[in-house]
């Protein structure tokens, strides 16, 4: 069960790589370190990537000085080079299915940026690297072209991976709840809505009222929750031990089935207003419950298989010059 007041956004490596180095040009060290089938990428343009994503990796705490510094450097720029090809082929193979319009190109590149909690947040990643979006629009339709070759997995195959991985699909026991979220935003800490802390008690407050005076506790979560990851069902919120903030858990295991809490509840993100509902058992889940999410993922598994066949596929066919790696020709020969 997903946490949705621990969400995060992952930026893929690959889709950074091209986003960083689209539109790249101009004045610089135009030694040429790599071409994929006679298009050429210049060492200005890996030393751009590879500087941001050193300076990523120094805010995770890596470390690169000294002679292990300059190792994990060296590998660095080999890896980041090697991914810079294999985008600009993948960008080469997505153009030979037709050109895409601006208007096909946002609605490609969109589940990307949906990925950044704010448009605002999204913009100024793009300001701050110079961002074009377009090889990235051709590599995500090529991969959505390659994985809609794929057959949905069938009935016989879904149940026989159920059957084989049933410790899988145990679940630990599991506090179902629901909740109301009001958001303390007195600075910028990058939620959509803007309350100080007394403005979020006093809204968590005045829908305790009127619950108090009858009103259904889902349709308010509908009309008046900030958390965009439960408001749609209501606020509904299944977690099981350690999958909820402290102040969260302890204040929904005080109450007994039924109940909610008779004042606004602080965590780190606001105050909530929760409702206890029930306890669910630890258990096996039955395959009907299950069945819609492993015919998903074994789909999207085959779909993977599918795209990375073929880029190997060709990858081996292609003609490319890699001089970090030291060979020229075909790199996969």
């Amino acid at each position: 069960m997903r946490n949705s007041f621990k969400a995060a956004f992952p930026i893929l490596l690959a889709l950074l790589i091209i986003l960083l180095t689209a539109g790249c040009g101009g004045p610089g060290n135009r030694e040429i370190v790599a071409t994929v089938n006679g298009e050429k990428i210049f060492s200005d343009d890996l030393d751009k990537v590879v500087n941001k994503l050193k300076d990523l990796y120094v805010k995770q705490g890596a470390d690169f000085s000294g002679d292990k510094g300059a190792s994990l450097l060296e590998s660095l720029r080999k890896d980041t080079l090697e991914q810079m090809i294999n985008n600009r082929l993948m960008s080469q193979e997505g153009r030979k299915l037709g050109d895409l319009t601006a208007e096909q190109i946002q609605g490609t590149i969109q589940p990307f940026k949906g990925q950044f909690p704010s448009e605002e947040q999204y913009q100024d990643f793009l300001a701050q690297t110079g961002v074009s979006e377009e090889d990235a629009a051709y590599i995500l339709n090529l991969q959505r072209t390659l994985t809609g070759e794929v057959p949905v997995a069938t009935e016989e195959e879904v149940r026989r991976y159920y059957e084989e991985n049933k410790d899988m699909m145990s679940s630990p026991q599991r506090l179902q709840v629901r909740h109301i979220l009001f958001f303390i935003n007195e600075g910028d800490k990058g939620f959509p809505y803007r309350h100080t802390e007394a403005e979020a008690r006093a809204l968590a407050e005045e829908a305790i009222t009127e619950l108090k005076q009858g009103r259904d506790f889902a349709g308010l979560a509908r009309e008046k929750s900030e958390d965009n990851g439960t408001r749609a069902d209501g606020g509904l919120f299944i977690f099981a031990e350690g999958e909820a903030v402290e102040a969260f858990a302890q204040a929904s295991q005080a109450l007994k089935d039924g109940e909610i809490t008779p004042a606004p509840v602080k965590t780190e993100y606001g105050y909530h207003v929760i409702k206890r509902e029930q306890i669910i058992p630890a258990g096996v889940e039955p395959f009907e419950k299950v069945r819609a999410q492993l015919t998903e993922r074994l789909t999207s598994e085959a779909g993977e298989r599918r795209f990375s066949e073929f880029m190997m596929e060709t990858k081996s066919k292609a003609d490319i010059y890699n001089k970090l790696a030291g060979k020229e020709g075909n790199t996969a020969n």
